[in-house]
């Protein structure tokens, strides 16, 4: 009986954080502020190996509401192996705000993404450094939303990333997306900040080099959250947001496998998270072992409690796409119970196997 009632009291606190993320979530959400100038910004965008997403990418950059002649774009290449390199090039050759930059070395401490993103800001002539990642769509008025956001003490601002697909698979990964992406909102709106997302974020130039840069820092897989966490602790605050034109959409991975990687990066980086994050992330990684014991325990409770829980977050996302001006369905999320329950006691294995984990194609021990 002691690991049902572990299990209802870990439903409680399950639902009452879906509780606050949905309260959050509405309370965030406003239209685009207007912009009342608009300063000179970089665009710092790191790239290995990325020749299915770099022309899509740079088209929706190529494409974005601001004026060019503010604009400057900085692609890092970290030694690509395919025609990254090639492809960017075709692209940029008549388009002088663009310029790309090999990465041949290391810069400090930093490392992977890190480094390029360090060595990138030193070239960058910006106000404002605007970081995103190759396998994102960017709206049209993505720079103009977040920097409306800034004020005087803000030092960075981060827009909410979504996913959507056409496939079963692409179909979970959009919901997980659309579900955490909407939790960091909502509970940071709430008064428990966590990180910034790396694909969708802007840092004030004073900020960002406040902290010495991605070369004074030590390193991190989820190099987002260090950069955040060290400029929160320079007295800077920090927006995540959620409006029109800060949603992006990230391309889903092509794989299981690709998605425990991904995983297991993520939480080997927030292991340096605040506790009250943790207990939260620790409260959701124990619904599914739980479940299944409660299962053979109280079939009925167990069923209840996790209709509950669907039910819930087929609330939540429904707000999030909704607003987001995208349809819900709900057909997905009953399969996405047995797709989270599938990946959770996948990853919990995974996570604690002394196996290296896979990032833009090098290996990094946890």
């Amino acid at each position: 009986m002691i690991i049902l009632q572990i299990f209802i009291a870990c439903c409680v606190l399950h639902f009452f954080i879906q509780l606050v993320t949905g309260a959050g979530i509405i309370a965030a959400f406003h239209p685009d502020k207007p912009l009342p100038h608009q300063p000179m910004v970089s665009i710092l965008l790191a790239v290995r190996n990325e020749e299915q997403n770099i022309e899509s990418c740079l088209h929706f950059i190529d494409r974005l509401n601001y004026p060019k002649e503010k604009l400057q774009v900085l692609i890092g290449n970290d030694r690509s192996e395919d025609q990254t390199e090639k492809l960017v090039n075709d692209f940029i050759i008549h388009k002088p705000y663009m310029q790309l930059i090999s990465i041949t070395d290391t810069k400090g401490k930093a490392q992977g993404k890190a480094n390029v993103l360090a060595q990138l800001a030193h070239h960058a002539t910006g106000e404002f450094f605007f970081i995103t990642d190759a396998d994102i769509r960017l709206n049209a008025n993505w720079i103009n939303s977040l920097l409306a956001e800034f004020e005087t003490d803000t030092g960075i601002v981060s827009g909410t990333t979504l996913a959507n697909g056409t496939t079963w698979f692409e179909r979970m990964q959009a919901i997980d997306w659309t579900y955490f992406s909407g939790m960091l909102v909502g509970i940071t709106t709430a008064g428990l900040p966590c990180t910034a997302v790396g694909n969708n974020m802007a840092v004030k130039r004073e900020a960002y080099f406040s902290t010495g840069g991605y070369e004074a820092l030590d390193f991190s897989v989820t190099e987002d959250y260090k950069l955040y966490e060290e400029v929160r602790k320079k007295g800077w605050l920090t927006k995540n947001i959620f409006t029109p034109g800060s949603c992006t959409f990230t391309q889903t991975l092509d794989s299981f496998k690709a998605i425990l990687h991904q995983r297991k990066r993520w939480l080997t980086g927030g292991r340096a998270l605040p506790m009250h994050w943790k207990l939260i992330l620790g409260i959701y990684g124990l619904f599914s072992p739980l479940f299944i014991m409660a299962l053979f325990i109280s079939p009925v409770t167990a069923l209840t409690l996790m209709g509950i829980k669907m039910i819930l977050e087929l609330i939540i996302t429904n707000i999030i796409l909704t607003l987001a001006g995208m349809r819900p369905s709900f057909i997905s999320h009953i399969w996405h119970q047995f797709y989270t329950l599938m990946l959770n006691l996948s990853l919990s294995i995974f996570y604690y196997l002394p196996l290296p984990f896979n990032w833009k194609n090098r290996n990094y021990q946890q």
